[in-house]
């Protein structure tokens, strides 16, 4: 059964009141627990947010209501879209999507605001009741069920027409006249996955023959476009078309020769995840016949693409069936155990113990697996129930707080993110 199917149907039922029990849990604790999914229904929700007081107090009071923002869509968001889809955490799935949802918070109404010293660090904490529009809100749960849902696919396949008499024919991964990506785009749109145009990242001086014959060759940078762009599964090969050894197919009555064709290729499903792992391959050759050459040639590569099918959407075949079977059975595990490696700077072995207990505290980190570490740098293998870029924000939005981190409280140092991709971050604390 696919996450989009059954969570809109889940939620909606939480939005219209239905008997469904709809509490809100978060990795943050404190007294924001006690808030639930009912105030958000009532078109209204009081959450509170902090922020250290370094500089001014207006600018303390900016980031401590955005900080109750992001509280206000981890409640009424992002842990029932985690809760339904077993897609990461509250935390994780609202720390994805804030800067979709955040529209949700209007008319913020300051309702208390109190400091209290947190060792050398005057903090702020504001009581903040937002406004919540119910059309707006079952606006962003439909954004959020995008994010949360199905995988979100981009499709680079290679086809290759080798026709009788005619030579070769090419497609290449952007090209608008293929007919396996774009039977492909169908069947994945149709089926609620969300499908990355190829067009958006720029493919100028790629192989695309080696790349599509051997995606573990396929370059990194481009797979760093792809995710940027909002891939999480790279759907990457190359088909060929080839004649098949028998073509006299006629019907001698009507004086009707068929053309027969085979479509053969591999096509590799790689996560644009961790460590891109490879995640399947498949390569069953399909054969198709027509009037004409190339139309038999299309034809098999369709058939291998989605299968003979009159709706293939209802009753699927060819590699479409595969892949979609495949991505049912593993996606869920793969975004909560995803395999992030962190590299930092700038903190012996002391403070670094207490930033891995933060992170695993804090942050929704399940697991961190030293690599290598020194005393001034530390490399971490660690498992997170969301993407890089969802911690990696975290960890920014959160530099300055020394509730997070207690290095900033200890010592002053700040964590900074350096840089991130889809399977590595880097961190310096200053």
């Amino acid at each position: 059964m696919s996450f989009s199917k059954t969570l809109p149907i889940a939620l909606l039922s939480c939005i219209l009141g239905a008997s469904l029990t709809c509490k809100s849990g978060s990795s943050r604790g404190d007294d924001n627990d006690k808030t639930v999914f009912g105030d958000c229904l009532d078109g209204k929700i009081t959450v509170y947010g902090e922020a250290p007081i370094y500089t001014s107090m207006d600018a303390s009071e900016g980031k401590a209501k955005e900080d109750a923002c992001r509280t206000a869509v981890e409640k009424c968001i992002g842990t029932q879209v985690a809760s339904y889809s077993g897609v990461g955490n509250g935390q994780s799935v609202a720390n994805e999507i804030f800067t979709k949802a955040n529209g949700m918070c209007r008319n913020g109404q300051i309702l208390g605001k109190n400091q209290y010293d947190m060792d050398t660090i005057k903090m702020l904490r504001l009581t903040v009741r937002y406004e919540v529009s119910q059309s707006e809100l079952k606006n962003q749960i439909d954004q959020m069920q995008k994010i949360a849902g199905n995988p979100k696919l981009m499709i680079l396949i290679r086809e290759e027409y080798n026709l009788a008499g005619q030579g070769k024919r090419v497609e290449s991964f952007s090209s608008r006249n293929a007919i396996a990506a774009a039977a492909l785009r169908d069947f994945f749109v149709r089926k609620d996955y969300s499908v990355i145009d190829s067009s958006g990242i720029s493919l100028a001086g790629i192989n695309e023959e080696a790349a599509a014959k051997n995606p573990e060759q396929f370059p990194e940078d481009i797979k760093e476009r792809a995710a940027k762009a909002g891939a999480d599964i790279l759907v990457i090969g190359s088909l060929e078309a080839n004649p098949n050894a028998t073509i006299n197919l006629s019907d001698e009555s009507m004086k009707l020769y068929m053309k027969s064709y085979k479509a053969t290729g591999n096509i590799t499903l790689l996560a644009l995840w961790g460590k891109s792992k490879v995640l399947g391959e498949f390569n069953n050759p399909v054969g198709g016949a027509q009037t004409t050459d190339l139309a038999a040639a299309q034809m098999s590569v369709k058939r291998f693409a989605v299968g003979s099918g009159t709706d293939y959407v209802k009753q699927p075949g060819g590699i479409a069936k595969e892949i979609n079977r495949k991505l049912s059975d593993i996606w869920s595990d793969l975004t909560r155990n995803n395999v992030i490696v962190l590299n930092i700077t700038g903190l012996d072995q002391k403070a670094a113990g207490g930033f891995r207990d933060d992170l695993k505290i804090k942050t929704g980190v399940k697991e961190i697996n030293p690599i290598n570490e020194t005393d001034n740098s530390q490399e971490w293998e660690v498992t997170y129930p969301g993407r890089s870029f969802a911690l990696a924000d975290t960890i920014s939005w959160n530099r300055e707080n020394p509730k997070i981190f207690r290095s900033v409280a200890e010592n002053g140092k700040k964590p900074s993110v350096v840089s991130v991709t889809r399977g590595e971050i880097k961190i310096r604390f200053d």
